[in-house]
């Protein structure tokens, strides 16, 4: 790829992730600090859901009136206006009875990467050409990844010397820094059409994503594959980890971070082999999603029953490996289904879609685990896997169409 806007794009949102993970990292421990209440602190992630899912929900408004590279320039430019304001009240206001003032901005910023991470992913096929889409995912996928992963083990060690005011700070020179980048992304969009003028025209739009959605078989099969997936992911966050190394692996809580480094290599790993095996799994995409399909919910099985802490890290390495390249074969073929506006709709229902799911489904798990034992989340996660695997195997006959003639059918249909 020789794209230089696809590389500005790339470290821009690189930097951008990386904010969004230490500031919520910094947030928390302020929180805790004020309060020493993990109830106030539960309430960081619930509210950061809750705006990642209005906003998604909403998104479509905004992607009808204006081009995706203003949007997404926009909406990192006000996240950063909004940081700054957030790092002077935590230094100098913040309090148990002025805490409310940082959910509010908490829900702002999440509403608007609601808004910034659609009109990202859909650009990626307007800065890259057809045969190279894979490899961008790959990228953009495995960085992505990788900072969500180590993003939370270093803004632990950074909050440890510079506190939480210092990451804050760091976190604003990351957001400016990716807002600097994202003004030289150079795409050519159609201009946006005309503001409808009547109030239909609004919910016509609200609703479009999921309407492209519903009337194409082929992403029905992919997002329904979405949601199994997470309703499961909940089983790997920290609260359902830790008890389960404690009782059932009977080992230290430093493994949560051998685990997770096991995890990240996974992923990693995944993510190069897509990039260095492109043109394989391109021809081979439907193959790669089945199995990565299949191997994910074996995985998490095996894991779940598993009583070696040393399995433990070869097991979930291998969920990794097959669970990155489940979502870049995902993410590669709905790009090759639609395009431009259409798709930063549908990324936006999609995101509104994963977070609900994940916000309900991290509650139920909690519970399922506090009644019954922290196996049984595990197995719940892998029977929705299995479900997730056996709707890829009941159509795969859809699935295995070229992408460029179920495109030309979908659009034709639009």
């Amino acid at each position: 790829m020789k794209n230089r806007s696809f590389k500005v794009l790339l470290a821009g949102q690189a930097l951008a992730d990386a904010g969004d993970v230490f500031y919520i990292v910094a947030l928390i421990t302020s929180v805790y600090n004020v309060t020493n209440s993990l109830f106030y602190v539960s309430l960081v992630p619930v509210i950061n859901m809750l705006g990642g899912f209005t906003g998604g929900f909403l998104a479509p408004l905004l992607i009808d009136r204006y081009k995706l590279k203003k949007i997404l320039f926009n909406s990192q430019l006000i996240k950063t206006c909004f940081l700054l304001m957030l790092t002077l009240y935590v230094s100098l206001l913040l309090s148990q009875d002025t805490i409310v003032t940082i959910y509010i901005i908490i829900f702002l910023i999440t509403f608007l990467d609601s808004f910034s991470n659609p009109a990202s992913s859909a650009l990626i096929p307007q800065l890259v050409s057809e045969e190279n889409l894979l490899k961008a995912n790959s990228l953009m996928s495995s960085i992505h990844q990788f900072i969500q992963m180590g993003g939370w083990a270093a803004g632990g060690i950074l909050a440890a010397f510079l506190h939480a005011n210092g990451l804050l700070m760091l976190t604003f020179s990351l957001y400016v820094s990716s807002t600097c980048l994202l003004a030289f992304v150079k795409v050519k969009e159609k201009k946006p059409p005309e503001e409808r003028s009547v109030k239909e025209s609004k919910m016509t739009s609200m609703f479009e994503g999921w309407r492209i959605i519903a009337g194409d078989k082929r992403l029905r099969v992919l997002h329904l594959t979405l949601i199994f997936g997470s309703i499961a992911s909940p089983v790997w966050v920290s609260s359902i980890l830790y008890p389960f190394i404690d009782i059932r692996l009977g080992v230290g809580t430093e493994w949560w971070g051998y685990i997770n480094t096991s995890l990240l290599l996974g992923l990693f790993l995944a993510g190069i082999l897509a990039y260095k095996q492109s043109d394989f799994v391109n021809k081979n995409i439907q193959n790669v999603l089945l199995l990565g399909g299949f191997m994910v919910f074996v995985m998490t099985l095996l894991f779940g029953v598993n009583v070696n802490p040393i399995l433990s890290l070869l097991l979930i390495g291998i969920y990794g490996l097959f669970e990155e390249l489940r979502m870049i074969s995902i993410h590669s073929i709905i790009q090759s289904l639609v395009r431009e506006k259409l798709l930063a709709k549908v990324y936006a229902v999609q995101s509104s879609l994963i977070m609900a799911t994940f916000g309900i489904s991290t509650l139920m798990m909690g519970i399922l685990g506090q009644r019954y034992s922290i196996v049984v989340v595990f197995i719940v996660a892998s029977i929705s896997l299995c479900f997730s695997f056996i709707n890829l195997i009941t159509s795969r006959k859809s699935l295995t169409l070229s992408i460029d003639r179920s495109s030309k059918n979908f659009q034709n249909q639009l």
